[in-house]
Protein backbone atom coordinates (compact mmCIF):
# COMPACT_ATOMS: atom_id res chain seq x y z
CA UNK A 1 0.00 0.00 0.00
CA UNK A 2 2.76 2.49 0.75
CA UNK A 3 4.80 1.20 -2.53
CA UNK A 4 2.08 2.01 -4.17
CA UNK A 5 1.09 5.88 -3.10
CA UNK A 6 5.06 6.65 -2.89
CA UNK A 7 6.33 5.67 -5.72
CA UNK A 8 3.34 4.78 -8.18
CA UNK A 9 3.01 7.89 -10.69
CA UNK A 10 1.11 6.85 -13.59
CA UNK A 11 -2.34 7.26 -14.43
CA UNK A 12 -4.86 9.51 -15.27
CA UNK A 13 -5.83 12.66 -14.07
CA UNK A 14 -8.85 14.02 -11.69
CA UNK A 15 -11.57 13.68 -14.56
CA UNK A 16 -14.10 13.47 -12.77
CA UNK A 17 -14.92 17.66 -12.71
CA UNK A 18 -15.33 17.53 -16.32
CA UNK A 19 -18.92 16.62 -17.16
CA UNK A 20 -19.28 19.76 -14.22
CA UNK A 21 -17.55 21.99 -16.20
CA UNK A 22 -18.51 21.73 -19.54
CA UNK A 23 -16.72 21.17 -22.98
CA UNK A 24 -13.94 24.11 -23.07
CA UNK A 25 -12.68 23.01 -19.48
CA UNK A 26 -12.29 19.89 -20.56
CA UNK A 27 -9.06 20.19 -22.02
CA UNK A 28 -7.57 21.54 -18.77
CA UNK A 29 -10.08 19.77 -15.79
CA UNK A 30 -6.83 17.16 -15.26
CA UNK A 31 -4.64 20.19 -14.04
CA UNK A 32 -6.57 22.77 -12.98
CA UNK A 33 -9.03 22.64 -9.81
CA UNK A 34 -12.67 23.44 -9.40
CA UNK A 35 -12.03 27.43 -8.96
CA UNK A 36 -9.67 27.54 -11.67
CA UNK A 37 -11.69 25.71 -14.05
CA UNK A 38 -14.70 28.60 -13.61
CA UNK A 39 -12.53 30.97 -14.55
CA UNK A 40 -11.38 29.27 -17.11
CA UNK A 41 -15.11 28.82 -18.28
CA UNK A 42 -15.22 32.84 -18.18
CA UNK A 43 -12.92 32.44 -21.92
CA UNK A 44 -13.45 31.28 -24.68
CA UNK A 45 -12.58 28.57 -26.52
CA UNK A 46 -9.28 29.78 -28.02
CA UNK A 47 -8.50 31.60 -24.28
CA UNK A 48 -9.33 28.73 -22.61
CA UNK A 49 -6.70 26.89 -24.52
CA UNK A 50 -4.23 29.13 -23.86
CA UNK A 51 -4.44 29.52 -20.38
CA UNK A 52 -4.34 25.39 -20.29
CA UNK A 53 -0.92 25.67 -22.41
CA UNK A 54 0.55 28.30 -19.98
CA UNK A 55 -0.26 27.13 -17.14
CA UNK A 56 0.54 23.31 -18.21
CA UNK A 57 4.34 25.15 -18.83
CA UNK A 58 4.63 26.48 -15.68
CA UNK A 59 3.79 23.85 -13.63
CA UNK A 60 5.70 21.34 -15.67
CA UNK A 61 3.08 18.95 -15.01
CA UNK A 62 2.82 17.60 -19.22
CA UNK A 63 1.81 13.86 -18.99
CA UNK A 64 2.13 12.42 -15.62
CA UNK A 65 0.80 12.76 -12.43
CA UNK A 66 3.10 13.72 -9.66
CA UNK A 67 4.07 10.57 -7.15
CA UNK A 68 3.04 11.06 -3.46
CA UNK A 69 6.76 11.73 -2.39
CA UNK A 70 7.03 14.97 -4.75
CA UNK A 71 3.58 16.25 -3.47
CA UNK A 72 4.80 15.64 -0.01
CA UNK A 73 8.03 17.61 -0.40
CA UNK A 74 6.68 20.97 0.54
CA UNK A 75 7.21 21.83 4.41
CA UNK A 76 3.56 22.26 4.63
CA UNK A 77 2.21 19.17 4.07
CA UNK A 78 4.25 17.58 6.55
CA UNK A 79 3.56 19.74 8.59
CA UNK A 80 -0.23 19.54 7.97
CA UNK A 81 -0.23 15.38 8.42
CA UNK A 82 1.90 15.80 11.64
CA UNK A 83 -0.07 17.96 12.71
CA UNK A 84 -3.49 15.97 11.79
CA UNK A 85 -2.04 13.33 13.33
CA UNK A 86 -0.98 14.51 16.65
CA UNK A 87 -4.39 16.41 17.18
CA UNK A 88 -6.23 13.14 16.82
CA UNK A 89 -3.30 10.87 19.26
CA UNK A 90 -3.10 13.88 21.94
CA UNK A 91 -7.34 14.07 21.78
CA UNK A 92 -7.65 10.38 22.13
CA UNK A 93 -5.00 9.14 24.87
CA UNK A 94 -6.74 12.14 26.68
CA UNK A 95 -10.11 11.56 26.35
CA UNK A 96 -9.84 7.47 26.64
CA UNK A 97 -7.95 7.71 29.89
CA UNK A 98 -10.48 10.58 31.66
CA UNK A 99 -13.12 8.00 32.12
CA UNK A 100 -10.88 5.51 33.92
CA UNK A 101 -9.04 8.13 35.81
CA UNK A 102 -12.17 9.92 36.98
CA UNK A 103 -13.89 6.15 37.65
CA UNK A 104 -10.77 4.00 39.12
CA UNK A 105 -8.54 7.09 40.84
CA UNK A 106 -10.57 9.24 42.06
CA UNK A 107 -13.66 7.70 42.24
CA UNK A 108 -16.48 9.81 40.53
CA UNK A 109 -19.53 8.30 39.66
CA UNK A 110 -20.56 6.95 35.57
CA UNK A 111 -23.16 9.45 35.13
CA UNK A 112 -20.31 12.37 35.98
CA UNK A 113 -18.11 10.38 33.96
CA UNK A 114 -20.58 10.65 30.74
CA UNK A 115 -21.53 14.36 31.48
CA UNK A 116 -17.43 15.56 31.21
CA UNK A 117 -17.14 12.81 27.99
CA UNK A 118 -20.03 14.45 26.90
CA UNK A 119 -19.63 17.84 27.12
CA UNK A 120 -15.99 17.29 25.42
CA UNK A 121 -17.74 15.67 22.36
CA UNK A 122 -19.97 18.99 21.82
CA UNK A 123 -16.68 20.91 22.20
CA UNK A 124 -15.32 18.64 19.34
CA UNK A 125 -18.10 19.76 16.98
CA UNK A 126 -20.09 22.36 17.65
CA UNK A 127 -17.52 24.55 17.03
CA UNK A 128 -18.26 23.37 13.27
CA UNK A 129 -20.62 26.17 12.74
CA UNK A 130 -17.91 28.92 12.78
CA UNK A 131 -14.44 27.26 12.49
CA UNK A 132 -14.57 28.49 9.08
CA UNK A 133 -15.53 31.78 10.15
CA UNK A 134 -12.24 31.57 12.17
CA UNK A 135 -10.55 30.03 9.29
CA UNK A 136 -11.23 32.53 6.98
CA UNK A 137 -10.26 35.29 9.75
CA UNK A 138 -6.94 34.12 11.18
CA UNK A 139 -5.50 31.85 8.43
CA UNK A 140 -5.02 28.01 8.74
CA UNK A 141 -1.39 27.81 10.24
CA UNK A 142 -2.73 30.54 12.95
CA UNK A 143 -5.95 28.57 13.65
CA UNK A 144 -3.50 25.40 14.06
CA UNK A 145 -1.39 27.23 16.44
CA UNK A 146 -4.87 28.44 18.39
CA UNK A 147 -5.06 24.54 18.35
CA UNK A 148 -2.30 23.77 20.16
CA UNK A 149 -2.77 26.41 22.63
CA UNK A 150 -5.89 24.88 23.52
CA UNK A 151 -4.04 21.48 23.89
CA UNK A 152 -1.76 23.50 26.21
CA UNK A 153 -4.58 24.84 28.43
CA UNK A 154 -6.28 21.60 28.78
CA UNK A 155 -3.11 19.67 29.81
CA UNK A 156 -2.37 22.45 32.65
CA UNK A 157 -6.16 22.16 33.90
CA UNK A 158 -6.08 18.37 34.43
CA UNK A 159 -2.29 19.32 36.39
CA UNK A 160 -3.98 21.71 38.37
CA UNK A 161 -6.25 19.39 40.50
CA UNK A 162 -8.66 16.62 40.18
CA UNK A 163 -12.03 18.38 40.92
CA UNK A 164 -15.07 17.78 38.35
CA UNK A 165 -13.88 21.49 37.24
CA UNK A 166 -10.89 20.93 36.21
CA UNK A 167 -11.90 17.70 34.72
CA UNK A 168 -14.71 19.51 32.57
CA UNK A 169 -12.59 22.06 31.56
CA UNK A 170 -9.69 19.79 30.65
CA UNK A 171 -11.92 17.92 28.34
CA UNK A 172 -13.46 21.07 26.82
CA UNK A 173 -10.25 22.88 25.77
CA UNK A 174 -9.30 19.82 24.23
CA UNK A 175 -12.53 19.04 22.13
CA UNK A 176 -11.95 22.39 20.63
CA UNK A 177 -8.13 22.22 20.53
CA UNK A 178 -8.85 19.25 18.18
CA UNK A 179 -11.46 20.90 15.94
CA UNK A 180 -9.27 23.78 15.35
CA UNK A 181 -5.88 21.59 14.41
CA UNK A 182 -7.55 19.06 12.84
CA UNK A 183 -9.64 21.24 10.42
CA UNK A 184 -7.07 24.08 9.81
CA UNK A 185 -4.47 20.49 9.11
CA UNK A 186 -6.93 19.18 6.66
CA UNK A 187 -7.80 22.61 5.12
CA UNK A 188 -3.76 23.41 5.07
CA UNK A 189 -3.09 19.72 3.32
CA UNK A 190 -5.58 20.60 0.04
CA UNK A 191 -3.90 24.04 -0.33
CA UNK A 192 -3.55 24.69 -3.98
CA UNK A 193 -3.55 20.92 -5.13
CA UNK A 194 -5.83 19.60 -7.99
CA UNK A 195 -8.88 17.65 -7.40
CA UNK A 196 -6.87 14.04 -8.25
CA UNK A 197 -4.45 15.30 -6.05
CA UNK A 198 -6.66 16.03 -2.73
CA UNK A 199 -8.03 12.63 -3.16
CA UNK A 200 -4.76 10.89 -2.88
CA UNK A 201 -2.82 12.85 -0.55
CA UNK A 202 -6.22 12.92 1.88
CA UNK A 203 -6.15 9.35 1.61
CA UNK A 204 -2.35 8.94 2.75
CA UNK A 205 -2.81 11.55 5.90
CA UNK A 206 -6.01 8.82 6.64
CA UNK A 207 -3.83 6.30 7.37
CA UNK A 208 -1.41 8.28 9.51
CA UNK A 209 -4.30 9.88 11.19
CA UNK A 210 -5.75 6.89 12.23
CA UNK A 211 -2.75 4.89 12.56
CA UNK A 212 -1.85 7.39 15.81
CA UNK A 213 -5.68 7.69 16.60
CA UNK A 214 -5.56 3.85 17.40
CA UNK A 215 -2.10 4.37 19.15
CA UNK A 216 -2.99 6.90 21.29
CA UNK A 217 -6.46 4.83 21.81
CA UNK A 218 -4.56 1.66 23.16
CA UNK A 219 -2.11 3.85 24.93
CA UNK A 220 -4.39 5.31 27.10
CA UNK A 221 -4.89 2.79 29.38
CA UNK A 222 -1.74 1.39 29.71
CA UNK A 223 -0.17 5.22 31.01
CA UNK A 224 -3.68 5.79 33.16
CA UNK A 225 -2.64 2.34 35.01
CA UNK A 226 0.35 4.22 36.08
CA UNK A 227 -1.18 7.49 36.94
CA UNK A 228 -3.40 10.41 35.28
CA UNK A 229 -0.39 12.54 35.00
CA UNK A 230 1.60 10.63 33.62
CA UNK A 231 -0.85 10.90 30.06
CA UNK A 232 -0.46 14.28 30.40
CA UNK A 233 3.23 14.06 30.41
CA UNK A 234 3.34 12.04 27.54
CA UNK A 235 0.85 14.19 25.05
CA UNK A 236 3.17 17.50 26.07
CA UNK A 237 5.92 16.47 23.83
CA UNK A 238 3.88 15.97 21.12
CA UNK A 239 2.07 19.12 21.52
CA UNK A 240 5.48 21.22 21.81
CA UNK A 241 7.01 19.21 18.44
CA UNK A 242 3.66 20.32 16.43
CA UNK A 243 3.50 23.98 18.08
CA UNK A 244 7.29 24.07 16.99
CA UNK A 245 6.80 23.10 13.58
CA UNK A 246 4.01 25.19 13.25
CA UNK A 247 5.92 28.33 14.11
CA UNK A 248 9.17 27.38 11.79
CA UNK A 249 5.95 27.14 8.96
CA UNK A 250 4.47 30.66 9.59
CA UNK A 251 8.19 31.75 9.82
CA UNK A 252 8.99 30.31 6.74
CA UNK A 253 5.88 32.26 4.84
CA UNK A 254 6.34 35.50 6.18
CA UNK A 255 10.03 35.40 5.42
CA UNK A 256 8.65 34.44 1.75
CA UNK A 257 10.99 31.03 1.97
CA UNK A 258 7.98 28.77 1.45
CA UNK A 259 6.79 28.28 -2.36
CA UNK A 260 2.98 27.55 -1.83
CA UNK A 261 1.17 26.63 -4.72
CA UNK A 262 -1.86 28.59 -4.89
CA UNK A 263 -4.56 29.40 -7.10
CA UNK A 264 -3.71 33.14 -6.90
CA UNK A 265 -0.11 32.94 -7.22
CA UNK A 266 -0.67 30.44 -10.26
CA UNK A 267 -3.09 32.99 -11.81
CA UNK A 268 -0.43 35.63 -11.17
CA UNK A 269 2.46 34.22 -13.09
CA UNK A 270 -0.35 33.60 -15.62
CA UNK A 271 -0.68 37.12 -16.07
CA UNK A 272 2.91 37.67 -16.18
CA UNK A 273 3.40 34.93 -18.87
CA UNK A 274 0.84 37.29 -20.78
CA UNK A 275 2.59 39.79 -20.32
CA UNK A 276 5.43 38.63 -21.58
CA UNK A 277 3.61 36.37 -24.51
CA UNK A 278 2.23 40.00 -25.27
CA UNK A 279 5.73 41.92 -25.98
CA UNK A 280 6.96 39.17 -27.66
CA UNK A 281 3.93 39.57 -30.04
CA UNK A 282 4.63 42.95 -30.47
CA UNK A 283 8.38 42.57 -31.40
CA UNK A 284 7.16 39.84 -33.88
CA UNK A 285 4.81 42.33 -35.21
CA UNK A 286 7.15 44.75 -35.63
CA UNK A 287 9.82 42.39 -37.43
CA UNK A 288 7.31 41.35 -39.59
CA UNK A 289 6.34 44.76 -40.84
CA UNK A 290 9.94 45.24 -41.50
CA UNK A 291 10.41 42.21 -43.35
CA UNK A 292 7.46 43.33 -45.84
CA UNK A 293 8.95 46.68 -45.64
CA UNK A 294 12.03 45.46 -46.90
CA UNK A 295 11.15 44.09 -50.49
CA UNK A 296 9.09 47.05 -50.97
CA UNK A 297 12.02 49.84 -50.24
CA UNK A 298 14.28 47.53 -52.96
CA UNK A 299 11.31 47.89 -55.27
CA UNK A 300 11.33 51.09 -55.37
CA UNK A 301 15.43 51.27 -55.45
CA UNK A 302 15.22 49.27 -58.47
CA UNK A 303 12.42 51.00 -59.99
CA UNK A 304 14.09 54.90 -59.57
CA UNK A 305 17.81 52.92 -60.59
CA UNK A 306 16.09 51.80 -64.07
CA UNK A 307 14.31 55.34 -64.55
CA UNK A 308 17.96 57.25 -64.40
CA UNK A 309 18.97 54.46 -66.96
CA UNK A 310 16.06 55.45 -69.26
Amino acid sequence: FFFFFFFGGGGGGGGGVVAESGPRAASVSSILNDDQIREVEAYGDDDASLYHHRYHHHHHHHDRRRTICELFRPYRMRVAVVSASSAMFVMLIIMGATSLAMNRQYGYGLTTVSLVIQLHVCAMFIPCFFTGEILAFLGKVNTMVLGCLFFVISVLSGFTGAKISNFLFSLIALGMGWNFLFIGSTRLLVEGLTHDEQSRVEGVNEVFVQGFGAAGALASGFLVAQSWHTVLFCAIPIIVVNLGMLIALKIQRCGQTLMVDIPELAGARITDGEEDDGDDDHEDADAADAAAAAPTARESKTSSHSDSHS
